[in-house]
């Protein structure tokens, strides 16, 4: 989700070349997973996502941009009465507020570079705002080797609740497969840390069809109650997702989705980084939808 106001202004910024440097945009959406069987224990849960976040930016010239983007979401996770994670208690409703700050800028004539410094905090509804915030930044350069393949390395850094910090790695790509085909670096479309993978083809100036595929991993911290030792909760999984995009007008699109999660696990830790207690989840369905206008 932190990848909305970088990417969005900079698919903007040649449409407004005519109105202006500054570009707001808006985005949110919404997806629900179905109930998913835990895989080495009684009970099931679905979840409900949701979203929303609104970015200010400012475009010196094509290639070169800041903005400013704030959102606020959460999920709830429905487990049955008979779930448990390894014997514990799970969690409940999870909130969550982003800040960030995407700059890009072009080094040279070939090389582009983006800079994402960004402000988070996971947390289930009751606990405190605080100890769920992490800071981090994505960051990484791409290069241009012909008017069709832009491609290049970067890394994403953040610190973690309750545990060290979380270094993964990132492809930016940019690839013009065909003329109605392309490969692209793509955002989440909730809270996440980096993004993953779009191929997408255009059927026409108003529909396009896509496939996505990435890594979620969401650590929050927990409400302290009695009888509770764990202060961290964790839930990861793989989603696979197949999108239909209408744009009504330049600059606006409303996105369906539906898939698969695949990998899903969950895991209770205490406040020394232990965990101690995970659970496995059943591959489960999942639909939504999500939005964006920038003007």
């Amino acid at each position: 989700m932190l990848m909305v106001a970088g990417p969005a202004l900079a698919v903007a910024q040649e449409e407004r070349r005519q109105y202006g440097p500054w570009v707001w945009s808006v985005a949110g959406g919404a997806v629900n997973q179905f109930a998913a069987d835990f895989s080495d224990g009684p009970g099931d849960v679905s979840i409900s996502r949701g979203f929303l976040q609104g970015g200010l930016g400012y475009a010196w010239d094509r290639n070169t941009s800041a903005s400013v983007s704030l959102g606020i979401g959460s999920t709830d996770y429905d487990f049955s009465s008979d779930a448990l994670i390894e014997g514990r208690e799970p969690w409940e409703r999870i909130e969550d507020y982003r800040l960030s700050v995407p700059m890009r800028f072009a080094p040279t004539d070939k090389m582009r570079a983006i800079v994402i410094p960004s402000v988070r905090s996971y947390a289930e509804s009751g606990a405190s705002t605080s100890d769920g915030r992490t800071e981090g930044v994505l960051g990484g350069f791409s290069w241009k080797f012909s008017d069709t393949l832009s491609l290049g390395p970067g890394m994403g850094w953040f610190s973690d609740v309750g545990d060290d910090a979380n270094v993964f790695p990132i492809i930016l790509v940019d690839w013009q497969i065909t003329d109605t085909i392309s490969l692209n670096t793509g955002r989440g479309l909730a809270a996440s840390q980096g993004p993953g993978l779009v191929l997408s083809w255009k059927a026409n100036s108003k529909w396009s069809l896509g496939l996505t595929a990435r890594y979620e991993k969401t650590r929050f911290a927990l409400e302290e109650r009695e009888g509770r030792t764990a202060q961290v909760g964790e839930d990861a999984s793989t989603p696979l997702l197949m999108t239909a995009t209408y744009t009504p007008w330049p600059m606006t699109s409303i996105s369906a989705l539906a898939g698969v999660e695949v990998g899903g696990s969950m895991a209770l830790e205490d406040g020394n980084g232990r965990e101690i207690a995970d659970s496995d989840i059943d591959t489960a369905a999942v639909v939504g939808f999500s939005f964006q206008s920038r003007f």
